[in-house]
Parts: structure tokens; sequence; C-alpha cells
């Protein structure tokens, strides 16, 4: 399957808002830094497996995410609120 590619003006600096982990499709992913389309794919590919991330540590699992590229990303990114809940309530 051939790269698409992703013309962009925009540098990861432009970027005032946190993406979303659990919500943002690859081609949002893929204008953070150090994120390619290979490993902003890869994110989505383990959430899609896996279910929502419960935190942003949690990348680390995803082949391609390493300690730098992770704390490239940290600033840029967030777990939605209502994706990282726990269910306090073990009654059924």
């Amino acid at each position: 399957m051939p790269e698409t590619e992703i013309v962009s003006t925009l540098k990861p600096d432009d970027i005032k808002v946190k993406l979303d982990v659990n919500n943002a499709p690859w081609y949002e992913l893929v204008l953070l830094p150090k994120l390619g389309e290979v490993k902003a794919k890869a994110i989505v590919t383990y959430r899609e497996k896996y279910g929502s991330f419960k935190s942003i540590d949690e990348l680390s699992k995803v082949k391609g995410i390493n300690t730098s590229v992770l704390e490239s990303i940290r600033d840029h990114i967030k777990i939605g609120a209502d994706t990282a809940s726990i269910s306090l309530n073990n009654r059924e």
C-alpha cells in the first residue's frame, strides 16, 4: 500500500489545541512532532484493537513509539476525560 503524502505548512508549535489520542484520526496525529504516517496509523490500529488509551504513557506500548517520540508529543496530546473514566461501582 503506497504511503499517502501529507502536505502541510503547519509546524508542531502552531498546534495550540491538544489532540485527543482516543479520537484523533491518523491524518491529524501525523502533524505531531516525530510522527509520520506509519506511527500515526500504528496508534489508531492499537486503539482499535485494545480500546481507548487510559494514559499518555500507554502510548509507549505502540510499535515505534519510544521514549523520545513520546516526550516529543506529550505536550501536544491529551486523553479525553470521558475515555479515561473508571467505574467505581462494582455491583452488577
